[in-house]
């Protein structure tokens, strides 16, 4: 039996690249899935497609992850262009908006992203921060370190971020206020105001802070090596 013939079901539908696939439109289908429902059963149905078309193109649903997660993080972070006369402040702000704006891209999928030797050059922008971080003074341990702290607290907060996106919230908020309900009032009485209050949140202030708070105390541990 051809691609082209049917079944006693009705039309068969195609597979590999007589279904019109591309690698592209694959990723693009995984894409408007939620993380945790990106199969290649998932992308099939959605394409109205046998799995089979799918699998001509990617080899298992870890492969399809990967791809979702590799285009997301080339579309954001890899086309991070740093200014001429960028200084370090402003060279690891912007490096850690990028990697933010990837994770959230990527739906928490980073852990996906494979860096070889053929896409290694999207760490440009990682390796000119360093450069002048340490051209500003910084040693090589602390700038190792500093990037990595604002990097990974970027990631972090997009993650939570994805998670309060989801139509039910973030869980952990309204635990912690219904917690406090059932405990005796005259516990934790500086938890409950904030609770209350409703001061934390993982919005775009919460990053911009977290972002200072880091660039600040990379700048008092520079002012204190010279």
């Amino acid at each position: 039996m051809t691609d082209d013939e049917t079944t006693p079901d009705g039309p068969r539908r195609g597979r590999g690249t007589r279904a019109g696939l591309t690698a592209a439109r694959i990723v693009e289908a995984a894409r408007d899935l939620e993380a945790e429902t990106i199969t290649v059963k998932a992308v099939a149905d959605r394409l109205g497609v046998d799995r089979a078309a799918v699998h001509h193109h990617v080899s298992d649903v870890g492969a399809l992850r990967q791809a979702v997660a590799f285009e997301a993080f080339t579309g954001n972070f890899g086309t991070l262009a740093l200014p001429p006369d960028a200084d370090w402040r402003q060279a690891c702000r912007l490096l850690a908006l990028s990697m933010h704006g990837a994770v959230l891209a990527a739906k928490g999928l980073g852990v996906y992203v494979r860096l070889t030797a053929a896409n290694v050059a999207l760490l440009e922008p990682v390796d000119r921060t360093l450069r002048i971080m340490t051209e500003a003074g910084f040693d090589d341990e602390t700038a190792a370190r500093s990037l990595a702290a604002l990097t990974t607290m970027a990631g972090a907060l997009a993650r939570e971020r994805l998670i309060a996106q989801q139509p039910s919230g973030h869980p952990q908020v309204p635990e912690l206020r219904l917690a406090l309900d059932e405990a005796e009032s005259a516990h934790l009485p500086a938890l409950r105001r904030f609770a209350r209050a409703d001061l934390v949140d993982f919005d775009d202030t919460q990053l911009q802070m977290s972002i200072d708070l880091l660039l600040e105390g990379m700048a008092a541990r520079l002012t204190n090596t010279r």
